[in-house]
This record gives structure tokens, C-alpha cells and sequence, in this order.
């Protein structure tokens, strides 16, 4: 699908590890095992979800309502480290090349593969094409309702974020904008082909050059402090205004036991 070019050398990242990211060959064979049994069962559900998606695009067809429907395919976004050893060993190359795992901003953990289809094949202008222009989840509500011809009601239009990627489904350029991004703490904001990004609360902003270092491998704030600072004032302006603060980084579990505690009120029982 040409999704990776063949002549890509990979980034090797060694910082998840502490420096000391393991080869294949440092594994017992237990861990090898292990690896093949679990890695062959995530290929099954995805084979699974593959069927069922025929499924139900074959359901419709029988139904007469293909021409009528627009299928959208969303992956989450970026592979989870959590299970353990094995499994951050997994998730690192199920999310290669990208840096990093899903709760984090960085592309590892921000990036997700997006699939937009009508069931009328003639209006699919970019059938076997891949778009590289950058979207946000926020996107998909105006997207859905410019296909529909559908109005976001005016008193609160100004809350609506996003934009519509009808244009780039149509093999046109969209506006270009800025995307901000937080989660448990980590941040990130990309503007042009500049993205400032931490890792959390607690770790200092890097500034990536996602034109020439689209795997975050080189931290340029040092070099070019004055856009690192320029980018971190416009995420903070964003943070205030998105009720981003106070930021979290309490582990879920934790975090769940700290508001319960604090507001139980609010403990969702009732």
C-alpha cells in the first residue's frame, strides 16, 4: 500500500527503554513464546473485525441502503504499553515507526489510521489514494454534518471545534490550522510543521521539525528557543480557554479513588 517507503531506515528509541531496548535475541525463550502466542491472537481479532466489517457492509447491500451510506473506520489511537514488559515490547512495534504508546502526545500515541467510504463507489474521488493531511478526532461531527447538509445549531456554533475534511475526501487541500492535544498530562500542539510536545506535566517541551523528523527523534528547542516558547504560549492560551488545568497525571485508578474521595457527590452512583 506504499503506506511505508521501502528505503525508510527505522528509528531505533532507546529512551523508552533507559537506554537499554532489548533485541530479540535478549529474550528467554518463554518471553519468545509468549510474544508469538499473543501477537498471533491480536492478528486474529483484527482478522475477526475484518470479516465483520464485510459483514455488515454486505448487510446493508442486501438491505438496498449502500448507496445511501457512508462508512467511516477509525483505529485508536496508538498501541498500549501497559501489560507488562512483553507488552510495551509490543506495543513499540506495533506502533513502529512512530515514537512513543497510546496515553501520550506524541506521534506513537497521537497518530491513527482514519478510513472514509461511501457505499456509492462513484463518489469515492480517491479510491486506493492516501491522504496525508493532517485531521483531529474533532474533525469527524462537521465532516458527518457538511455530508449530510446538516446546520450545528448558531447560539452555540462557536463551541464547535473542527473542521470539515470533505475537501481532502475530495482530493482538495483543507485550511491549514493548529491542533492542540493533552492527555494525563502529556501536551502537544502542532503548528505547521513545527510540534512542541511533552511526555507529562513533569518533563520539559521538545520542539520536532515534523518535516524532517516526523518519528521525534531530535529535540530542536534548544536551537530555536524562541518558537519553542512562542508554541508553549499558544498551547497554554488554549489549555486556559479548553479547561485543560489544572493538568493530571495521577495513574487511572488512582485518579478515579482521588476525585471520588474528593467529591463524593459526584461518585456517579446516582
Amino acid at each position: 500500500m506504499k503506506i511505508v517507503p521501502e528505503d525508510m531506515e527505522y528509528p531505533v528509541f532507546q529512551k523508552e527503554f533507559d537506554g537499554k531496548r532489548p533485541s530479540w535475541e535478549t529474550l528467554t525463550p518463554k518471553q519468545q513464546q509468549q510474544w508469538i502466542t499473543d501477537m498471533a491472537t491480536y492478528a486474529a481479532m483484527i482478522e475477526i473485525v475484518n470479516d465483520g466489517i464485510g459483514e455488515l457492509v454486505e448487510a446493508i447491500r442486501q438491505k438496498g441502503m449502500l448507496d445511501n451510506t457512508v462508512f467511516l473506520f477509525l483505529s485508536d489511537n496508538g498501541a498500549t504499553k501497559e501489560g507488562g514488559y512483553l507488552g510495551q515490547l509490543m506495543a513499540d512495534l506495533s506502533n513502529t515507526p512512530y515514537r512513543s504508546y497510546k496515553s501520550q502526545c506524541f506521534q506513537g500515541g497521537a497518530s491513527a489510521p482514519f478510513i472514509l467510504s461511501y457505499g456509492d463507489a462513484a463518489k469515492n474521488k480517491m479510491k486506493g489514494q492516501i491522504c496525508r493531511q493532517s485531521a483531529h478526532i474533532i474533525d469527524v461531527l462537521p465532516t458527518c454534518m457538511d455530508i449530510a447538509k446538516a446546520h450545528y445549531p448558531t447560539a452555540y456554533k462557536k463551541n464547535l471545534p473542527g473542521t470539515s475534511l470533505l475537501p481532502s475526501i475530495n482530493g482538495e487541500k483543507i485550511k491549514s490550522r493548529e491542533l492542540f492535544f493533552e492527555h494525563q498530562s502529556s501536551c502537544a500542539i502542532i503548528s505547521g510543521n513545527w510540534k512542541l510536545v511533552r511526555g507529562s506535566r513533569n518533563e520539559p517541551w521538545e520542539l520536532i521539525d515534523l518535516s524532517k523528523d516526523p518519528f521525534e527523534t531530535t529535540d530542536l528547542s534548544a536551537q530555536y528557543p524562541k518558537e519553542a516558547k512562542k508554541l508553549e504560549a499558544k498551547w497554554n492560551k488554549w489549555a486556559e480557554s479548553s479547561d485543560v488545568f489544572p493538568l493530571e497525571n495521577k495513574r487511572w485508578t488512582e485518579r478515579i479513588n482521588y476525585y471520588i474521595e474528593r467529591n463524593p457527590d459526584q461518585s456517579g452512583k446516582e
